[in-house]
């Protein structure tokens, strides 16, 4: 797709999100809560870490993600909507709203960035990852991650006005990450959960400090 056809495909996201933000505000059913607490657990989140929670929505993971005490936490979303809830209920938190391939974080910024429940959404995958790996650190990690699993994903129907994509399979993400420097440490398929942790590879920041 060219430049014109993202925006497009990204504002029909943004007006679709816009205006169901607040079907995301309901309580979140225990099993689920669970799930999400083994996706925040998975990359190891050290205290004083800077953590990117990409499609943050209305901060669902955020108050998992603040357990750890990271120094920073910063959301990343096409809808204003949604983000006015997360800048509501948790004020600490920096919010952008942007496509992700569009964030202009400091290179090297960020330890850990969560992409939970929407990278079947980010219609220039390219263009997001080559961000995302600008803006992480050495043996930073993403975590691609779904609390309904990949069955959940694929059987969708693709009535909006956007594309949405399959999570990977376990090659697919081998193949896929490891095309960007990241490798990947961890691949949970379960029939209600998905889990990728993939890590950046140190060699990746030592060719850049040499450049």
């Amino acid at each position: 797709m060219d430049d014109k056809q993202i925006a497009r495909f990204n504002e029909a996201q943004r007006e679709a999100f816009d205006r169901s933000y607040d079907r995301f505000l309901v309580a979140l059913a225990p099993d689920v809560v669970e799930r999400m607490e083994r996706i925040v657990a998975a990359p190891s989140i050290a205290r004083g870490e800077t953590v990117l929670d990409v499609g943050t929505g209305t901060g669902a993971l955020i108050p998992l993600i603040q357990r750890y005490r990271p120094s920073r936490v910063i959301a990343c979303d096409l809808s204003g909507k949604m983000l006015e809830q997360v800048a509501r209920r948790f004020p600490g938190v920096a919010c952008h709203q942007c496509d992700v391939r569009d964030l202009t974080l400091p290179d090297s910024s960020v330890d850990v960035v969560f992409m939970n429940g929407m990278f079947g959404n980010i219609v220039d995958k390219v263009g997001a990852m080559t961000n995302l790996v600008r803006m992480l650190r050495a043996r930073g990690r993403v975590v691609i991650s779904h609390p309904e699993g990949r069955a959940f994903v694929a059987q969708i129907v693709r009535a909006e006005p956007f594309p949405i994509t399959p999570l990977p399979s376990e090659g697919e993400a081998h193949s896929f990450l490891g095309s960007f420097g990241l490798t990947v440490q961890q691949y949970v398929d379960e029939e209600k959960l998905l889990i990728v942790v993939a890590t950046k590879d140190a060699s990746l920041q030592k060719r850049g400090n040499a450049a």
